[in-house]
């Protein structure tokens, strides 16, 4: 995975086409690498300059130098099969191409593009794109995304746990990057992959497979070459069952689908037949991206859930009931507690808590009800995962709760999901919560979606083991 690895971790990059030209796209990408926070050399290649914003200035890659580990071509097009042998000729194996006006426009665009790939393919040049705005890599600070910071936040990554998305399109990689710059979700890598002339969604997930620092691969795509389809879905299948893999799929009507063509010059195919690969692959696909990212989040920081069995614990019952709602929409099993553990649970809380599923230790709640309700549930073995309201609005319940439910995950190694709402200060606790690394949502649609999410992926990853086993025995 070299080839691929260089995009992430070039110590030196190229940016063919910088210009002087304010609001350029040429000028915005270099700004982005003359950041004290990009350790690597950087060159501007560009015939009309000496320099540009005091990066050094060439007419050719051929006048550098020193070594080239990327080229990022800014270009108009149709000059870019000359740009590729220059960067042939200087032994560069990496080059993302931001320029469209390739097959996304037709037969003369796809003439262009062919000629491209037929030179870096002689030379063993790796390419992302073209069509697109590359990649961001929070650890090594490469980034190529040409959206000024002040219009465009990046994510920054997280001590606990990162995903990484691989975006089709451009402008969702623009907006997920600025979105969750402001979420707070800890991110990896953002990929906009455009046309996928070379460096496709396969080569992506073989390589963020082996990732250290990617926890959950995250997909938006148009839809895949028939061939490079089938590839996918082999290499998910090996995937999965080590690292979750989810999936935004557009295309499924026909206007769609039309649209798809039109912007990356995709085949969206059929959808009922992507459908059937992702749930035989076991890859997660969801509905849009806020699922995406709800789901993500639970994956990146709790272990997959064993079954199906929720427990729902609150110490607000319109909560408890909105959020059980939401499970039982999503087919979690929600099973009231045993007799023995309704007993157990009689004895030791008091006489106006309500004893099923959910659980209400009500109002004037402290923590220690928590801590009885979790300690009795984990020793039952009758839940596989627990869905956590924490309405910290009531001055009863102070923030020790949070070491509450953090020990507990941690001990029994069972998945936890906290959905608490409201202002300001309950915001800080699921802040103190996440540093803990359990999942917070600020209502209970989310921590469901959460839980299912959660659900699934020991679904899956579980099936993997159990069918290894039983071929084995």
């Amino acid at each position: 995975m070299e080839s691929i690895d260089i995009f992430f971790n070039a110590k030196s990059v190229a940016i063919y086409g910088a210009s002087t030209s304010q609001n350029s796209v040429g000028q915005s990408i270099i700004q982005n690498f003359i950041k004290p926070q990009y350790a690597g050399k950087v060159y501007a290649v560009n015939p009309k300059y000496s320099q540009v914003l005091g990066v050094p200035c060439f007419s050719t890659l051929q006048e550098i130098k020193d070594p080239i580990d990327l080229v990022i071509v800014a270009v108009p097009a149709r000059i870019i099969p000359r740009v590729f042998d220059d960067i042939a000729a200087k032994g560069v194996k990496a080059s993302i191409i931001i320029s469209g006006g390739f097959s996304e426009t037709g037969v003369i665009g796809t003439e262009l593009e062919n000629e491209v790939v037929a030179i870096a393919k002689k030379h063993g040049i790796r390419i992302i794109g073209p069509n697109c705005i590359g990649v961001v890599d929070t650890l090594s600070h490469i980034d190529t995304f040409f959206l000024p910071e002040y219009r465009c936040g990046r994510p920054k990554p997280s001590n606990v746990a990162n995903i990484s998305l691989v975006s089709q399109s451009g402008a969702f990689a623009a907006a997920i990057a600025d979105w969750t710059s402001e979420l707070g979700i800890g991110v990896s890598k953002l990929i906009s992959l455009g046309n996928k002339c070379d460096v496709d969604d396969d080569d992506l997930l073989c390589y963020l497979a082996e990732d250290n620092s990617t926890q959950v691969i995250c997909y938006y795509t148009e839809g895949y070459d028939q061939n490079k389809g089938r590839t996918f879905f082999d290499t998910a299948s090996r995937v999965t069952p080590n690292k979750p893999v989810i999936v935004v799929k557009s295309g499924r009507g026909q206007r769609a689908k039309a649209a798809a063509s039109s912007h990356t010059g995709s085949l969206a195919g059929s959808d009922s037949v992507a459908d059937a690969a992702y749930k035989q692959s076991g890859v997660i696909r969801v509905d849009n991206f806020e699922h995406m990212f709800d789901t993500a989040k639970a994956l990146a920081m709790q272990p997959p859930a064993k079954g199906d069995r929720v427990l729902m614990i609150t110490n607000g019952g319109g909560l408890g009931v909105m959020t059980t709602d939401a499970l039982e929409a999503l087919e979690l099993a929600i099973p009231t507690p045993s007799k023995e553990l309704t007993d157990i649970y009689k004895k030791r809380l008091p006489s106006y808590c309500a004893i099923g599923n959910p659980i209400d230790v009500v109002g004037d709640a402290n923590a220690s009800r928590y801590d009885i309700v979790f300690e009795e549930a984990i020793k039952s073995g009758e839940y596989d995962m627990f869905v956590v309201g924490m309405l910290l609005q009531t001055p009863s319940l102070s923030m020790e709760i949070t070491n509450v439910i953090a020990n507990h995950q941690r001990q029994s190694s069972l998945p936890f999901v906290v959905v608490s709402m409201g202002g300001g200060f309950t915001t800080k606790a699921g802040e103190i919560m996440e540093l803990m690394g359990v999942p917070t949502y600020a209502t209970g649609e989310k921590a469901a979606l959460a839980a299912k999410g959660l659900a699934q992926y020991g679904e899956i990853k579980y099936r993997d083991i159990f069918n290894k086993t039983l071929a084995s025995s």
